[in-house]
């Protein structure tokens, strides 16, 4: 099979800091549990809006993403963390490294058909019984309506079955799944898109939506599906 970059993700210049936002305060309860005095792997890690909330919990953290300038914010605002650029399916690290990897909002992003390879690799990185966390997009009627990318740019979603079968082809048994997220997740999403790839600016950043966009994540919903898996080969 011929290999294939991942897609760069378009790199504002104003982006000179990293912010966690609503999505990524639900991923870290989702997985603070499991992350606290771990080795953390955080493949798809952009400017580190993951890495803030975990700082001073994981024993070490380790970054992967495509995009070097990313990793250059990243790093100058996370200096403990390590920065590698790297393909989620050739990750450069020896055999059972990391006691966790996270892979959060990533997967839609990778070459279609490199999902089972870039999970086989994740599994080859994580130590016996260590966990992989995972978050996409789910699809549905609902989500798929209300995405733009997914209309006008191949912005992939996957349903649970999906998720799952490709998570036991790669060596992965799913220990918990959530689908979280309403109306207002999906209209913060679109207005994320136009601020990005239309006005080609930074979205700004108003209190109260955020609050609202946390609590919409945390809450049972149809738009975004997160999983929690265990290495069991």
């Amino acid at each position: 099979m011929k290999t294939k970059n991942q897609r760069l993700m378009t790199f504002s210049s104003d982006v000179d800091k990293t912010e966690a936002k609503g999505e990524h305060k639900f991923y870290f309860s989702f997985s603070k549990d499991y992350i606290k005095g771990k080795r953390v792997l955080d493949v798809g890690s952009w400017t580190g809006p993951f890495e803030i909330l975990i700082y001073n919990l994981a024993k070490e953290i380790t970054a992967v993403d495509i995009e070097g300038r990313a990793l250059k914010v990243l790093k100058r605002n996370l200096p403990k963390v390590k920065t590698v650029k790297a393909l989620s399916h050739r990750l450069p690290f020896a055999d059972r490294t990391f006691d966790v990897v996270c892979f959060f909002d990533v997967i839609e992003h990778i070459p279609a058909g490199y999902e089972l390879a870039t999970l086989i690799e994740v599994n080859r990185v994580l130590k016996k019984g260590g966990y992989l966390f995972i978050a996409t997009v789910n699809k549905n009627f609902w989500s798929d309506l209300l995405d733009p990318a997914y209309w006008l740019a191949g912005h992939r979603h996957y349903t649970k079955d999906h998720l799952r079968l490709l998570l036991s082809d790669s060596g992965f048994s799913v220990e918990k799944v959530k689908i979280t997220g309403s109306f207002f997740t999906s209209s913060y999403a679109i207005s994320f898109y136009f601020f990005k790839h239309i006005l080609h600016i930074k979205m700004p950043t108003i209190g109260f939506i955020e609050r609202k966009m946390e609590r919409d994540m945390t809450s049972p919903g149809f738009t975004q599906i997160s999983i929690r898996a265990k290495k069991i080969a």
